[in-house]
């Protein structure tokens, strides 16, 4: 299999079969390396140049309409460049960056077009780099007692990979559908799209897990809007209410140990440890565990003796997450309802230990799986950050305190925004506006609509969503099946980030739109 994906036919042109092989590492790179994509472009463009035959490849990039469309895209941030304080970083950075909008759309529209095989070939060869990604990240995962979710993908960020897992699960047993005709090939691509769905869940991305609910949601109101047999829609209705409802349920779930309060009573609080020692409490400082107050009931010498005896990890350093292991102590305790002291330390079994110098603040993370773990560590960010109103060192809530100050510094510059280099400048400015307690200004919102905004303004966003719908319009991406779950994929993940400005993001988005724009024959959009 893996030699006709890459063996060259006797009557392909030889730049013909060299253009395929440098978008097939292009695509084996995009769940793999960031370096080789950049590297596989190069090559692209090499091999373009050693072809020869410019007039004709011009001419042909120019009567694709299309393509010309899509590539104006790059033009409107090459316009922000005009007002743009920060030319370095405009320049040397950002339109850079975007170059791929440009430079692989041409590549691609001026090259001949593949042959079908060559296409086929295309898709094969990136839904089986993510499937061998993913067995490698469980791989991982099986060799370590306690691990980072992030650390499952092995490669590039958790976030883009779970973004191709969930095109993967869906392009998979569509693609072996239309290229394999035994329906052993068939089930077993059933049974690899099941694997993904499982690895997906294990690597926890919110992010992933957003984007399947998204194309579920897609295809359940796409079926219930169509011209099907009533039972097929019922069951459409029936199939989202389910999933609505289990949603919320562990919504519930999770939330509750975030809902309790147990506050002691004023006795209490003149209590001695057992071994005749004052607890120390700080009433000012209301955080909780699973309801209970953290910084109360501290007994210091105790609880430093007692810890370094039972730790290699000395009490006043940190864990392997990189946090004061001081205070995981604390929460840890507290999660079980225990108090800050030598009894506390004791109570502990070994596993707790562990859990505690792998940076796990709840005992509870050690019993339930990674994505009820992320959806917690969320709603007790958002808890901690409606109590103190620092954001800092939570993803989650420096989400949310970026979108306040781009809100704010797109509301000083909205018609044509503060410049394609000047993003920092914005939210340095809007995160000034609003007080913001995070410890560290330079960083984007986290949202590619509010990027766009604060980069180009309304003007320039409403002139890359019109080009954008254009190019649509004009090749009918949108009557394949496979490129509107992609595309929904790309919208729910500008939600929470901004993948337009990463190179993975941005390649996985230019490709892909390409490949269903310019590259699949129009016969096939159905």
């Amino acid at each position: 299999m893996v030699k006709s994906l890459f063996y060259k036919k006797s009557d392909e042109p030889l730049h013909a079969y060299l253009y395929y092989l440098c978008l097939c590492l292009m695509l084996i790179s995009l769940p793999t390396s960031i370096y080789f994509i950049s590297v596989a472009q190069i090559l692209m463009g090499a091999n373009w140049l050693a072809e020869g035959q410019y007039r004709e490849k011009i001419q042909r990039f120019l009567r694709n309409k299309p393509a010309v469309i899509f590539s104006l895209i790059y033009l409107v941030y090459l316009a922000g460049i005009a007002w743009t304080s920060d030319l370095a970083y405009g320049i040397g950075y950002d339109l850079k960056n975007k170059l791929p909008i440009l430079t692989l759309t041409f590549l691609m529209a001026s090259n001949q077009p593949l042959r079908p095989v060559r296409l086929r070939g295309l898709i094969t060869v990136f839904s089986l780099t993510v499937l061998v990604t993913s067995i490698i990240g469980f791989i991982i995962f099986l060799s370590r007692d306690y691990i980072n979710p992030r650390s499952i993908s092995p490669f590039i960020s958790h976030v883009y990979l779970s973004m191709m897992v969930v095109f993967s699960i869906f392009l998979i047993p569509w693609h072996t559908r239309q290229v394999a005709e035994n329906p052993r090939w068939r089930k077993l691509s059933w049974l690899a799209s099941a694997w993904l769905l499982l690895y997906l869940f294990i690597l926890s991305s919110i992010t992933g897990i957003l984007c399947l609910g998204g194309v579920v949601v897609f295809l359940l109101t796409k079926e219930i809007f169509s011209k099907s047999t009533l039972s097929r829609k019922i069951m459409a209705v029936a199939a989202f209410a389910v999933m609505a409802a289990a949603s919320l349920l562990l919504f519930m779930y999770v939330i509750r140990p975030l809902t309790i309060k147990i506050t002691p009573e004023p006795l209490a609080l003149t209590e001695k440890t057992s071994e005749g020692n004052a607890y120390r409490h700080d009433v000012e400082n209301q955080q909780r565990e699973n309801g209970h107050l953290v910084y109360h009931f501290i007994a210091e010498v105790e609880i430093d003796a007692a810890w370094n005896e039972r730790s290699q990890i000395d009490i006043d350093s940190t864990d392997h997450s990189g946090q004061p292991i001081k205070a995981t102590v604390y929460r840890y305790l507290s999660s079980k309802g225990l108090r800050k002291d030598k009894e506390g330390i004791n109570a502990l079994k070994e596993k707790d230990i562990e859990a505690i110098e792998h940076g796990i603040p709840n005992h509870l993370y050690t019993r339930w799986p990674n994505l009820l773990v992320r959806l917690h560590q969320s709603a007790w960010e958002f808890f901690e950050y409606n109590r103190t109103g620092n954001p800092s060192g939570h993803t989650f809530t420096q989400r949310l305190e970026l979108w306040k100050g781009s809100i704010e510094a797109f509301k000083e510059r909205p018609q044509f925004g503060w410049g394609t280099g000047d993003i920092f400048i914005a939210m340095d400015y809007g995160l000034s506006a609003i007080g913001s307690k995070l410890d560290n200004y330079q960083m984007k919102p986290h949202n590619q609509f509010l990027v766009l905004l604060l980069m180009v303004g309304i003007t320039g966003t409403l002139v890359i969503f019109v080009l954008y719908i254009w190019f649509l319009r004009e090749t009918r991406a949108t009557n394949y099946l496979l490129f509107n779950i992609f595309l929904v994929i790309m919208l729910v993940s500008m939600l929470g980030n901004n993948p337009i400005d990463a190179q993975i993001g941005l390649t996985f988005f230019v490709f892909f739109s390409l490949y269903y724009g310019i590259m699949l024959p129009a016969k096939e959009k159905r």
